[in-house]
């Protein structure tokens, strides 16, 4: 009582709490000095009257200012206890708390004087290696740890595998090796030597030309079978295979397995604002993004015979895009959507999804798939051309990788780690153009179709990358303007080579290990003070050339680069060095792409059969699964949501459509419906009380009459499993509203609900803007305004203004019906490049033909809230 009475009430502070008060208080404090007055001496200047010193003012405040940048500097650093804590996000380790040696070596003393004061008592310090750790504690062995537990089982496998091999006499030998007194080693060289002996001379192995194991894995006219690095990872690759900076990525990303591949899925470190500020076209973009895109397939067409064949086969897998003669002749980028032209197991000319191409001369094109159709567009390929002997299908995916960079310095980057050697004395041209494009950050100006190509030294020869200088001097505009003239024979020969699997497989020879890089690096720093110290000399002889292409992609705008299989990963090592590069996934990409306002695959392609998998199998499962893991009290019960719709319905109880994914079934349903209850001129009933219920005799179905019948119709149709060849959505992209026009729907007579089911909607691609403050989610269903309320949200749009000037958000709005549902939204959030909430997605295209203003209404799932936004058209 006496302690509390003294302290006037207050709490009675510790000696700990008492420090780390005063500490603050200290570091938030900026002394000050006084100033004695000099008539001879002002801060202001005589020439110019009131205009202030500067360097008076400056001399006179100097103790203030240093004063100021030392206690921010305090105060940055005084929530932080130890030494580690006050390292940035990327350099925080878990380990560091108790080993030093995760701790940056500046900071390592002070680190040993904060262990040896902490640990006194409690715990053991350890000195290993130079640096100090803390013993672990003992703890009684009960059990095998993870690693334990795994020698454990694969020793039992190998014992079995071992008294199986012995009892099928599969390695016969003498019966002196049966014997107890020979050793395990002795026996294991035997039986090498007898494989040795009786594998045949014209053997399947791969021979390769390098102590790293590289080897150019190429097949002809079938599926290449998947290359392993290591055999020690084999067995965790059975069904999802590593890209090559696997375990690079695995201590640095979250990995996904999709598609046949193990990817990188984003990052651990938080990004989100960083990827908007260097991968976005803005101006505070100071670096690159990385991705390795190793996991897209890479496909060779040749045909030597005739370009025609192979030009046509191009046009059918395009619609008739991919052959023009920018792409065929003057070898630009292509990006577009590719089809099917299997016509006997699928839907023909159904899109697939989105491809690259790129093609290698007249007779050779490269062709770059997602590995979700890969295998599809591949199979349908050879069954084309497989009675044309003259075709030849090459199967890279394991032998040309790939690496995606976006940013503003993605030029400067790639030129700090590539070097190239003179060939007769002269540099290549299309280098020299590389370099002194370099120094360029808006690449806007840039020729779509810019390409460069040439033969590139190992990237770990470069020991610190720096940017190369051009000797040429200023970038200037005739360059630019000449760059689609210059460097094509080059350019042709470059391709030839990465397309070549000899080549490839020359690029491999000599390949280095570091161990022999650190040799060399040795005695050329030991050497002639003369020589270049931050590069290690090329040897023409010994030392590999390989095959570079750097393409800018003309859509995304971001750059690729192409080079064989098992260099990527030096290269992706070497470009990680560089200041500012971050390594990003495929959410990032994703996030990209919906700031630019385009479209991401296969999230927002619902029109290809792998999108709609995408979003009616995989992530509605996903969304399920964690609404169902929550308990009943804690979770939305969609049943239940009240007001959604102007005029409720019997046969709508809550939300409309699937509560967990972008429900096309419903919108095919619904829109197909009120096409055939008004396609007479007729009025459209919401609710028909005079009629009964009665069945089509023809197909067993309802019959329609009112919009309640269509909801009905719907959950009839609901319970019954998709059937994956019918397609319910089909693209239709709109360039000009008055020449392209939708075909009419043909009802059957006899079964009008069949033809309701089976014709496919036309719907188009849009992005929503906004107006008021909220932004879409994912599933967000899109409405379009009725004509008695559209005066009232236009006048919301443009803002309604209380008397003080601010915006009011606390409106009556009139609510549309279901009738009035026009499409739904398969990507929106909020969007940092536009500054409010922003969603992409499809609507029916008949609303874009028929609109006369650019508003929609915008509702989010298990809301009754509606939003007005701006549509604008997304060109695919």
């Amino acid at each position: 009582m006496s302690s509390a009475s003294g302290s006037g009430g207050r709490k009675v502070l510790n000696k700990n709490q008492k420090f780390k008060r005063d500490k603050l208080r200290n570091a938030r404090n900026i002394r000050t000095q006084a100033v004695s007055y000099d008539k001879n001496n002002h801060d202001l200047s005589k020439e110019g009257g009131s205009l202030l010193n500067v360097n008076n003012f400056v001399n006179t405040r100097a103790f203030e200012i240093k004063q100021l940048y030392s206690s921010m500097h305090q105060s940055r650093r005084s929530n932080a206890t130890r030494v580690f804590q006050s390292l940035p996000r990327k350099l925080r380790r878990r380990t560091a708390s108790h080993n030093i040696a995760r701790i940056p070596k500046r900071m390592r003393n002070r680190a040993k004087r904060e262990m040896n004061k902490n640990n006194n008592n409690n715990e053991k310090v350890n000195n290993i290696s130079g640096g100090l750790t803390i013993a672990a504690k003992k703890r009684s062995k009960k059990s095998l740890n993870a690693k334990q537990f795994y020698r454990a089982k694969m020793s039992i496998k190998l014992l079995r595998l071992f008294t199986k091999t012995k009892n099928l006499k599969m390695l016969s030998g003498p019966k002196e090796l049966t014997l107890r007194n020979i050793t395990t080693r002795q026996k294991i060289k035997h039986f090498k030597d007898i494989l040795k002996n009786k594998l045949p001379s014209s053997s399947t192995a791969i021979a390769c030309n390098n102590q790293m194991g590289s080897y150019d894995n190429t097949a002809v006219d079938s599926l290449a079978t998947k290359t392993y690095s290591r055999i020690k990872y084999l067995k965790r690759q059975k069904h999802f295979k590593w890209l090559s900076t696997h375990i690079w990525h695995a201590k640095r990303s979250h990995l996904i397995k999709r598609w046949g591949y193990q990817i990188p899925y984003s990052p651990t470190q938080k990004c989100y604002k960083l990827t908007h500020r260097i991968g976005s076209s803005v101006a505070s973009s100071d670096g690159n993004l990385l991705q390795d895109t190793s996991f897209i397939g890479n496909m060779i067409i040749q045909n030597e015979s005739s370009t025609d064949e192979l030009s046509d086969l191009i046009a059918s897998l395009t619609n008739k895009k991919g052959n023009k003669k920018v792409y065929r002749v003057h070898q630009c980028y292509f990006e577009g959507l590719l089809y099917n032209i299997d016509n006997e197991n699928s839907i023909s000319n159904a899109i697939l999804g989105p491809a690259d191409l790129l093609w290698i001369n007249e007779n050779k094109v490269l062709l770059r798939l997602h590995p979700s159709f890969y295998e599809v567009v591949f199979k349908a390929i050879l069954k084309k051309v497989k009675l044309n002997k003259n075709f030849k299908v090459y199967d890279c995916r394991y032998s040309i990788g790939s690496i995606n960079l976006c940013g503003a310095k993605t030029l400067s980057s790639l030129s700090s780690i590539l070097r190239t050697v003179k060939n007769e004395g002269k540099e290549s041209s299309s280098y020299q153009t590389f370099t002194k494009l370099s120094k360029l950050t808006d690449y806007s100006i840039l020729p779509k179709q810019t390409l460069f190509a040439f033969r590139a030294l190992d990237p770990r020869f470069v020991i610190t990358p720096k940017a190369v200088t051009p000797n040429n001097g200023e970038i200037n505009i005739a360059d630019i303007c000449k760059l689609n003239e210059i460097n094509k024979d080059e350019v042709k020969a470059i391709l030839e080579m990465l397309s070549d699997p000899e080549t490839r497989k020359e690029s491999y020879k000599n390949q280095a290990t570091l161990k022999q890089l650190h040799k060399r690096k040795e005695a050329q720093s030991s050497g002639e003070a003369s020589t270049n110290q931050n590069i290690i000399m090329f040897k023409r002889d010994y030392d590999p050339l390989i095959p570079v292409v750097i393409a800018k992609r003309p859509k995304t705008g971001d750059w690729v680069l192409l080079l064989p299989w098992n260099w990527v990963l030096p290269f992706w090592y070497q470009l990680h060095k560089v200041s500012k590069s971050y390594h990003i996934g495929l959410r990032q990409n994703q996030l990209l792409h919906f700031e630019s306002q385009s479209l991401y695959f296969p999230d927002d392609y619902p029109f290809t059969k792998i999108g709609f998998k995408e979003n009616y199998f995989y992530k509605r499962d996903a969304a399920m699964k964690k609404w169902e893991s929550k308990p009943s009290s804690h979770r939305l019960n969609y049943d239940k949501i009240k007001e959604i719709h102007d005029l409720d319905l019997p046969a709508i109880q809550g939300e409309v459509g699937d509560y967990f994914s972008c429900d096309w079934l419903f919108l095919q349903i619904l829109i197909n419906s009120i096409t055939y209850l008004s396609k007479d001129g007729n009025d459209l009933i919401s609710i028909n009380s005079s009629k009964t219920m009665s069945m089509n005799e023809h197909c067993g179905l309802r019959e329609l009459r009112s919009v309640n019948d269509i909801m009905e119709f719907y959950n009839d149709i609901k319970v019954k499993p998709i059937e994956e060849d019918t397609p319910i959505l089909s693209l239709h992209n709109i360039k000009n509203k008055s020449k392209n026009k939708l075909n009419p729907i043909l009802f059957d007579k006899l079964s009008p609900q069949l033809s309701i089911i089976k014709t496919p909607l036309p719907v188009t691609p849009i992005s929503c803007i906004l107006n008021e403050k909220g932004h879409p989610t994912d599933n967000a269903r899109i409405y379009q305004i009725p004509s008695e309320h559209l005066e009232h949200w236009k006048s919301v749009a443009k803002g309604v203004y209380r008397s003080n000037g601010r915006r009011n958000h606390e409106l009556n709005h009139p609510k549309p019906n279901v009738k009035d549902l026009i499409g739904f939204v398969t990507s929106g959030t909020f969007s940092l490049s536009q500054g409010k909430g922003v969603g992409n997605g499809f609507v029916h295209s008949n609303y874009i033909y028929n609109s006369t203003h650019d508003y929609v209404l915008i509702r989010n799932v298990g809301t009754n809230v509606y939003r007005v936004s701006q549509w604008k058209l997304i060109n695919i």
